[in-house]
């Protein structure tokens, strides 16, 4: 059996959840888990999750959508890990 896709949080990432309220948090997580599910099925439902590709100095980047926070993350399909850089309000995320 082919291994799992696993989640990696850059530190500021991680900082910026464990600061969060625990709903906000919650919430964020169970899209993080819906992501990782749906590219275990070997697909990346863009509308669905509200995933867009990023442009510019964020080139090869994706971002997804919750709510008023936004979740900036890699994927590295070789080893199947989703590399989270990002998780902040939409005007700060980019900064």
């Amino acid at each position: 059996m082919e291994s799992e896709w696993r989640l990696r949080l850059h530190r500021s990432a991680r900082k910026f959840l464990e600061a969060l309220d625990p709903s906000q948090r919650s919430r964020v997580a169970e899209r993080l888990n819906d992501l990782l599910t749906y590219l275990e099925k070997g697909t990346l439902p863009y509308a669905r999750l509200d995933i867009k590709r990023l442009r510019g100095e964020w080139e090869g980047y994706l971002r997804m959508r919750v709510g008023k926070l936004r979740v900036v993350f890699r994927l590295d399909p070789e080893s199947k890990i989703v590399y989270v850089y990002s998780v902040h309000y939409r005007r700060r995320v980019y900064g």
